[in-house]
């Protein structure tokens, strides 16, 4: 018994040791020299680069996320307002049903501050679940609708995955955004596409195209979310910013690249897929990545575990120019491959400044893959300065 003991203390200081050495959450610092960016753009004119768009979002449908959804109206069915005592003491709750046809619905909360007629709006796909985000998960918030895996569904292990994952992986410090006049809306995106391959494939199948991966899908509903808020006339819609970490920053960053009604864009530890080179060959491999989360892109993207892909991740960033683009990451996240992602900013920043625009801006805190405090401030700094005064409405595109 001592000795199965033993080397099982062994085993997992190895591992311990192999993981923070060498693997996923190895320290990367800026200092770590990033490859020669490739140029995003030929074009000499802004005029000339918009008209390579919609060529580039074809191209990544095809060889990255899978073709977006058909548009379907998105109709709210039901508003509720929840009083501070019903919802973890957080004011300013209101619970919207949203019927979308064939994909079925999903419940948007959404926290407006006090006191601002027309406040710009952080939409957010969080990953337990909108009444995980809310202290004791207070019953008048729904639950998931369709699926969720077994592990979070327990309140009891909500410590453990905070530890991993960090003090606001469940949800956002509400009063804090409240406090600086943000309004945010809360979707639980495996409300329409589960995060499982099984039922995501099946979700998929009763609305979207063939080759459609879950991350397009869900890039689908944050325009979808947009289209509702749009709607109300306390949610001023010039100043509406999708944010997302991890696959969410994946999706975050995929929707406001579609979408130009996004006026700002954060993305934190977004990776692979998301902010990180393909073609550059360090952090999670496409092969783990597909092994693990296929269901996550189109099934053509698994080729580029060999093979440099015809698009790469600094078009997708471009796409987003001009707009305000926020990128974090974290010291000891080398999974999401951050000299990658650098490589990938320097590649579509002269595309911002065609625009005459400032690139993106980024930023390294310490610490480990999740969502810490450190990630919201840095983000309402950001939109302090990005979003005030309001920037026009871009135009819409799909």
């Amino acid at each position: 018994m001592l000795v199965a003991l033993a080397l099982l203390l062994l085993a997992l200081a190895g591992g311990l040791g192999w993981a923070f050495g060498f693997g996923p959450f190895r320290a990367v610092g800026d200092e770590e020299a990033a490859p020669a960016p490739k140029p995003a753009i030929e074009a000499q004119s802004v005029e000339a680069w918009r008209s390579q768009r919609e060529a580039l979002l074809q191209a990544f449908s095809l060889e990255v996320y899978g073709p977006a959804p058909p548009k379907i109206e998105a109709v709210v069915s039901a508003r509720e307002a929840i009083a501070p005592e019903r919802a973890g003491g957080v004011a300013g709750v209101e619970q919207w049903e949203v019927m979308l046809g064939a994909a079925g619905r999903f419940h948007l909360v959404v926290v407006l501050p006090e006191g601002q007629a027309s406040a710009p709006v952080i939409v957010v796909q969080n990953f337990l679940g909108n009444r995980a985000a809310f202290r004791g998960r207070p019953s008048a918030i729904a639950p998931p609708r369709l699926w969720s895996p077994w592990l979070l569904k327990f309140a009891a292990l909500e410590p453990l995955l905070k530890l991993a994952f960090g003090p606001y992986v469940a949800g956002p410090p509400f009063e804090l955004v409240r406090a600086r006049g943000y309004a945010l809306a809360l979707v639980y995106a495996g409300d329409i596409v589960p995060d499982e391959k099984r039922e995501a494939r099946g979700a998929l199948s009763t609305f979207a195209r063939p080759q459609t991966g879950a991350l397009s899908a869900w890039a689908w509903l944050h325009s979808r979310t947009l289209d509702v808020l749009t709607q109300d006339r306390r949610i001023d819609a010039s100043r509406a910013v999708v944010w997302g970490q991890s696959r969410n920053g994946k999706a975050a960053l995929l929707a406001a690249a579609r979408d130009e009604r996004f006026s700002a864009c954060v993305a934190l530890q977004a990776g692979r897929g998301g902010d990180a080179l393909t073609a550059h060959r360090q952090g999670e491999p496409v092969a783990t990545a597909m092994g693990l989360y296929g269901h996550w892109f189109a099934k053509r993207f698994a080729q580029f575990a060999h093979f440099d892909p015809p698009v790469d991740q600094h078009q997708l960033l471009a796409l987003i120019a001009p707009r305000p683009l926020l990128l974090g990451r974290a010291r000891n996240d080398a999974w999401a491959d951050p000299v990658g992602a650098r490589a990938a900013v320097a590649g579509a920043a002269p595309v911002w400044a065609l625009y005459g625009a400032q690139p993106p801006r980024q930023f390294t805190r310490p610490g480990r893959h999740g969502i810490y405090l450190r990630d919201w401030e840095e983000t309402l700094d950001f939109l302090d300065a990005a979003l005030k005064p309001a920037p026009a409405l871009g135009s819409l595109q799909e």
